[in-house]
């Protein structure tokens, strides 16, 4: 799960950092106001080495999960296709722009002129909610989807 360290200043003086899995506001410690955070900075989550491992493995076997192409990269001819899903599996130029969590979970990279993403996302195991926790593969559907940068 995304992570974030967040700098807090209230109107009574104090400033405080916290962390936690959203943008969201916290109490002042001191005199109890709701304070937007005035800083933030995106850091590794607890569970993000395991859904790292997990993002990986489905990512490069194809298997645990389901993969989509969408209408435009299906519409593409059979090799620039079968390129463009080799090249997603052995992708490996994850960094602090494209990857700020460190969970694999989006890339990008280009073919012949045409630009590729794809994407992780994580449903509960009946595909209709979000997943509690992606990094529990028992409650997690994982979906892998590889589109052109058009479709985004």
């Amino acid at each position: 799960m995304p992570w974030f360290r967040k700098h807090h200043t209230c109107p009574c003086g104090t400033d405080w950092w916290d962390e936690w899995d959203c943008l969201c506001n916290d109490r002042c410690p001191k005199c109890n106001a709701e304070i937007e955070p005035d800083d933030h900075e995106a850091i590794e989550g607890k569970d993000s080495s395991k859904i790292r491992a997990l993002n990986d493995r489905f990512r490069r076997s194809l298997t645990g999960g389901r993969v989509i192409l969408t209408a435009a990269v299906s519409g593409l001819s059979d090799e620039l296709r079968a390129q463009a899903i080799e090249r997603m599996r052995m992708f490996d130029g994850f960094n602090a722009d494209n990857d700020p969590h460190k969970e694999h979970d989006f890339g990008s990279f280009e073919i012949d002129g045409h630009k590729f993403f794809f994407k992780h996302d994580y449903y509960d195991k009946a595909m209709q909610y979000g997943s509690d926790d992606p990094s529990e593969p028992e409650k997690t559907t994982r979906v892998l989807t590889l589109m052109l940068s058009s479709d985004y």
